[in-house]
């Protein structure tokens, strides 16, 4: 009877070793397809984003504000510091129904503040999330949602995350303390408070004005703090706006904290436009060019890109 010779040693060692070179050669292109499918899953959250812009415009032939004050609020006095403490619901808020978020947009409340909605607060929309990132089911925000002004005790709103912000006017300062200036007085940017833009009011073009992009949120700081706060608090402009300018480029500092525009793909930021297309820019794009980019009505040529 014919016996079968089992494997020797050096033969399992060598077939282990094989394995093991095909895995290492593998796994990169492996990594590859994974982020490129990413990117492309990414790309299309900002197209839908866009085509929500679109749609509200449509409606009500503006692009919705950055921001609006609660329907009973008087709006407040500018402080000495010339910041707004009052918020209500952001763009983030007002396109809901435009993505599928019918429900959602119908349980919030537009004469109560963020602070006062409730859990309703807590919802995470899938579509506001880079799959290269994190994913809608990675929590809420745990600091930074109270009040500017409020007592030490006030609590902690937790609040939906996101991983796209409002382009704000650079004009002003480009200071990130002082994004609630930019925000109630913008000049040339594609938002601003209370009212948005019409299509006509993009004189520069709509393809040429970016509209919402990729945030910067440092690794480790996610839900933490004013940079990546609730994407619904209109009380911090910091929460669901950034600055591209040029003391704002775009950041390749995966762990850089600053109020700027950054992804996790390799080597690009991307971006919706006014038009409704999106662009990939690189991160070593021109700040004096994302500057013109940002702007609705400056008149300055831009340039290919």
């Amino acid at each position: 009877m014919f016996k079968r010779r089992a494997f020797t040693l050096i033969e399992l060692l060598v077939v282990i070793a094989i394995i093991s070179i095909l895995i290492g050669m593998l796994l990169p292109a492996v990594q590859k397809a994974r982020e490129a499918a990413s990117r492309m899953s990414c790309q299309n959250n900002l197209k839908q984003i866009g085509l929500a812009m679109h749609m509200y415009h449509n409606n009500f032939e503006r692009l919705p504000p950055s921001r609006v004050y609660p329907i009973h609020v008087i709006v407040p006095p500018v402080q000495a510091d010339n910041l707004v403490y009052e918020g209500g619901a952001t763009w983030a808020v007002l396109i809901l129904p435009h993505l599928e978020e019918e429900n959602f947009y119908r349980e919030w409340r537009p004469n109560f503040t963020y602070y006062e909605q409730g859990t309703i607060t807590r919802y995470n929309v899938k579509g506001y999330f880079c799959p290269s990132r994190r994913t809608s089911k990675d929590g809420f925000s745990v600091s930074g949602d109270v009040p500017q002004i409020a007592p030490a005790n006030y609590p902690h709103q937790p609040g939906g995350l996101s991983d796209y912000a409002a382009v704000l006017d650079p004009s002003g300062s480009d200071s990130a303390s002082q994004v609630s200036v930019q925000v109630n007085n913008a000049v040339n940017g594609p938002f601003r408070m209370e009212t948005g833009f019409r299509f006509a009011d993009f004189t520069d073009g709509l393809t040429n004005t970016l509209l919402i992009g990729e945030k910067q949120v440092a690794k480790g700081n996610h839900g933490v703090g004013w940079t990546d706060c609730s994407t619904y608090n209109g009380n911090y402009a910091r929460c669901w706006s950034r600055s591209a300018s040029r003391s704002n480029p775009l950041t390749t500092n995966p762990t850089d904290t600053g109020w700027k525009f950054g992804s996790r793909h390799s080597g690009v930021v991307q971006f919706c436009l006014a038009d409704g297309s999106v662009r990939a820019l690189p991160e070593t794009t021109d700040p004096i060019l994302l500057e013109r980019l940002t702007t609705r009505n400056d008149g300055q040529v831009i340039s290919e890109y």
